[in-house]
């Protein structure tokens, strides 16, 4: 009985990576196979996925420029008539990947920094003196300086000083406090 109980404990609250849950929703699964479905029809795979998205998320004059780099290394155009646009999209892509790749690193960066912003802003704009007051009476906390610790590792910049929870709370919020989406000012 009780091995069962772990069993439907452990089925009952599945556990979910961080960043997998949006690709949970049946909706977006729905609408992720179908547009996949589409694309692989044209020979596209999962190795294009991240240039593709670096292709869609630049703005048109940028496309534009990326499409007549391309054009100058392919050199003149096909006299194929039956090429579509599908297959022009794979040939782009394969042509140029290591650029668009940058750019769709670039994408996927700036849409997680906008969704932790989002996440994060509302309590950034909530807090009161009286909060950062009390902030001040306690000591740092353990997850604070962790966060310190990793941030100062990972961008190689010096240990502050934060002889309490508020000045550490103020440290990681100047610095960006998610070294992933710090932006590095000069």
């Amino acid at each position: 009985m009780a091995s069962l109980a772990r069993t439907e404990q452990r089925l009952a609250a599945p556990e979910i990576t961080p960043g997998e849950t949006g690709f949970r929703d049946p909706k977006d699964v729905y609408h992720q196979i179908t547009l996949g479905a589409v694309l692989v029809q044209y020979g596209l795979s999962a190795q294009h996925a991240r240039a593709l998205d670096g292709l869609l998320s630049l703005a048109f004059d940028q496309a534009r420029t990326v499409v007549e780099e391309a054009s100058q290394i392919v050199g003149e155009a096909s006299d194929d008539d039956n090429e579509t646009i599908g297959s022009g999209l794979l040939e782009l892509l394969e042509l140029i990947p290591t650029r668009l790749e940058q750019f769709g690193r670039y994408a996927e960066w700036r849409r997680g920094f906008d969704r932790y912003t989002d996440r994060t802003r509302p309590y950034l704009d909530g807090l009161t003196d009286e909060d950062l007051h009390r902030l001040a009476g306690r000591p740092p906390s353990k997850k604070q300086m962790h966060l310190i610790r990793v941030t100062c590792a990972y961008h190689g910049i010096a240990f502050p000083a934060v002889p309490d929870r508020r000045a550490a709370f103020e440290w990681l919020r100047d610095i960006g406090a998610n070294p992933k989406y710090r932006e590095v000012r000069p």
